[in-house]
């Protein structure tokens, strides 16, 4: 009796389905820190909220593993890292354990998920429309504000399972209406204080108190950055003047925000794959980024003690040298995106 009682409650538990994806080796470089096993199941939708002993009902506490399963713990300890304007969350778990978690997150938020990677580590959402409507004084006339934004979460694996998680936005508003009513869209600066709601949504998600991520977030430490693009040989050079930590997460911060596609990253060599994005245009089902031949480049990142050098290169460095007017291109893309970045007189 107590076999047919325990086979019972195995056959009523949840079964983990394995995502697909293997990681892809670069043509480049070795893989990344990342191991290729950074895959994360699905959970079933109805599953039982327990209570914890505060009686504080969080994302961690609707998730319910299946047999064989990694245990979620009850409460994620999460704290807010900064270097000067560059916020990110450290999380005192492993990537696998978060990835149901972040893909719930933006979809309880409303929006769609566009790009879903997590053998690399990222997860984008869809373009999100907002009408604003505002009504102009003089002329008693009503009008009318569209602008639509998107956000991108970048995972970082630590050492002693914890990750680092990286949030940006990306924002459009309208520029022009074209003769076929189309709208043409031109990027916004980058919003840090809309990067920081949502960063303070998602620690309430996992289990912190509004009054707490608010706090961690309350003091600000501001510290500009020089950035100067000068020409080294001929080969266009972003000279940043920090040392190498914390220019490789600004700059990771400041390519998702440009709209550069990190594909790949390499801690160790200091370089980034990225590709371009594609261009939003409207439809009238919403935006729709238009898929055009995607081409790849390398951003190299190389320390000089209190300084860093930025350089862009083609994705073959040796057989594939990049134009210097394009590589200059990506460079501006960078400093217009980056964190803290205080222009030259």
């Amino acid at each position: 009796m107590i076999f047919i009682a325990v086979m019972l409650m195995l056959g009523g538990c949840a079964m983990l389905k394995q995502m697909g994806g293997d990681y892809k080796d670069s043509s480049t470089t070795n893989p990344l820190e990342a191991p290729p096993d950074l895959v994360t199941p699905e959970w079933e939708n109805s599953l039982k909220i327990p209570k914890t002993a505060n009686d504080r009902v969080s994302a961690l506490e609707s998730q319910e593993p299946a047999l064989g399963a990694v245990v979620l713990p009850e409460f994620l300890e999460i704290r807010v890292r900064r270097e000067g304007p560059t916020r990110w969350l450290e999380v005192d778990t492993d990537p696998v354990t978060l990835w149901p978690l972040l893909r719930k997150f933006w979809q309880d938020e409303g929006f769609r998920i566009a790009k879903d990677e997590p053998s690399l580590g990222y997860l984008e959402t869809q373009w999100t429309q907002n009408l604003g409507r505002f009504r102009d004084i003089r002329s008693n006339h009503e009008s009318f504000d569209i602008t639509s934004e998107k956000f991108r979460v970048r995972l970082e694996r630590q050492p002693n399972a914890v990750t680092n998680i990286f949030l940006t936005q990306r924002g459009l508003e309208v520029a022009a209406v074209n003769a076929d009513d189309q709208i043409l869209w031109k990027p916004q600066p980058p919003n840090s204080e809309r990067e920081a709601e949502m960063m303070i949504r998602l620690m309430e998600f996992l289990g912190t108190t509004k009054e707490e991520a608010e706090l961690k977030f309350a003091t600000s430490d501001i510290q500009f950055l020089y950035l100067d693009i000068k020409d080294v040989k001929g080969i266009p050079v972003l000279m940043v003047g920090d040392v190498f930590s914390r220019v490789w997460r600004r700059t990771g911060v400041a390519l998702d925000r440009s709209g550069l596609v990190v594909e790949d990253h390499n801690r160790d060599k200091g370089i980034y794959f990225v590709s371009l994005g594609a261009d939003p245009v409207s439809t009238q089902t919403g935006i729709k980024e238009i898929d055009t031949e995607q081409v790849h480049y390398q951003i190299h990142l190389l320390g000089q003690g209190k300084r860093t050098l930025i350089t862009a290169h083609g994705m073959n460095q040796e057989e594939d040298a990049l134009d210097p007017e394009m590589a200059r291109r990506l460079l501006r893309r960078i400093v217009s995106a980056y964190p803290g970045h205080y222009p030259r007189a």
